[in-house]
């Protein structure tokens, strides 16, 4: 056994090792001679799910405008439109195609009519298999780790993303907190409430398994409609109209409780401003989305620790939630922004 022979059996890429990789991946084969098409047909179909086939560059260049391909598998001498010709066009398409170019030992001429066009593989006529699938493989990897890349990128990107939204939450939070502790050293001359009633110390007694259970779910509701937001560009009035819905539902629970009552006064106040608004909530998703992101996490805090943790005083988050509504409701209503308020936005 040469040296060449034993190279090629170390590196020998099995059909399995190809069709794990490329059994996802699209392929456009281009092929003048029916028995050729006849015979190579069969091998690709063991490798790939999505197969195209075209007679002649012609008739594949109108299929790659209407539905690109991951990989061209293409003969260079056909008629109508030969090889040389589709992959110029093809190029003007997608500037990084995968082009694999099927070629004859006496097509020299349009072989050398291809060498600027960057191909990415030739093989020759007659095509032996071991070298088809080592070919293919090669390819397939390059576009597989293309998009692995690609994925990974976006994914980077959405977490870049949620991470710039949580900082400006943050410091919206920090802006509500600085306002508050304005407002508590002008009014320290007027008494403060320094216990709990027993009426509200009892109160985790009294809420209704069913209540919380329903607050639970319409929770990850809110959760879901507020991520469409960052990730749909074309939300219309019936989405509006749902998440308007969860926000009534929510009131209406607890809306029960004499603790929360004024909580779901201005949760109404702020459905009405919702509807009102609503050109401007289907417009601005990413910023209205941060503002009720905002409200989302102070919801599900005062949701998991008032009514699943049993907080000592169930009034403690009425007034951040309160704010928070109030700050949405100036945003869609375009408010100016008071003197003693940063702005973030």
């Amino acid at each position: 056994m040469n040296l060449e022979k034993l190279l090629q059996g170390l590196f020998m890429i099995s059909a399995k090792d190809l069709k794990e990789i490329s059994w996802d991946l699209s392929i456009l084969y281009v092929e003048d001679e029916e028995i050729l098409r006849n015979s190579m047909l069969p091998t690709l179909q063991k490798f790939f799910k999505n197969i195209h086939v075209a007679k002649n560059g012609q008739e594949a260049l109108e299929f790659y405008e209407k539905e690109s391909s991951d990989i061209i598998l293409t003969d260079i001498n056909m008629p109508i439109m030969n090889g040389v010709e589709l992959i110029t066009q093809i190029n003007k398409i997608n500037s990084n195609p995968i082009i694999i170019v099927l070629s004859a030992h006496d097509e020299s001429e349009l072989l050398i009519s291809l060498i600027n066009l960057e191909l990415n593989s030739f093989i020759n006529k007659p095509v032996e298999k071991e070298i088809l699938v080592r070919v293919l493989h090669k390819n397939c990897s390059i576009i597989t780790n293309k998009k692995l890349l690609a994925s990974y990128m976006q994914q980077l990107e959405e977490e870049n993303s949620i991470i710039q939204r949580k900082n400006i939450i943050l410091e919206q939070k920090l802006n509500q907190l600085a306002i508050a502790n304005n407002k508590n050293i002008a009014s320290r001359s007027t008494p403060q409430r320094t216990s709990i009633n027993k009426q509200e110390d009892s109160y985790f007694k009294v809420l209704l398994q069913e209540d919380r259970d329903e607050l639970c779910d319409l929770s990850q509701e809110l959760d879901t409609y507020i991520m469409m937001m960052f990730q749909n560009d074309s939300l219309n009035n019936t989405y509006l109209e749902r998440l308007v819905q969860v926000y009534l539902k929510y009131a209406a629970v607890i809306n029960a409780y004499s603790e929360f009552y004024e909580i779901a006064i201005v949760l109404h106040e702020f459905v009405e401003v919702l509807i009102t608004t609503e050109q401007k909530v289907l417009e601005d998703t990413q910023q209205t989305g941060i503002f009720l992101e905002s409200l989302q996490l102070t919801l599900e805090t005062f949701r998991q620790n008032i009514w699943e943790k049993e907080a000592k005083d169930p009034r403690f988050y009425n007034a951040s939630l309160e704010n928070d509504i109030k700050l949405i409701i100036d945003f869609l209503e375009e408010k100016e922004i008071e003197d003693n308020e940063i702005e973030f936005f």
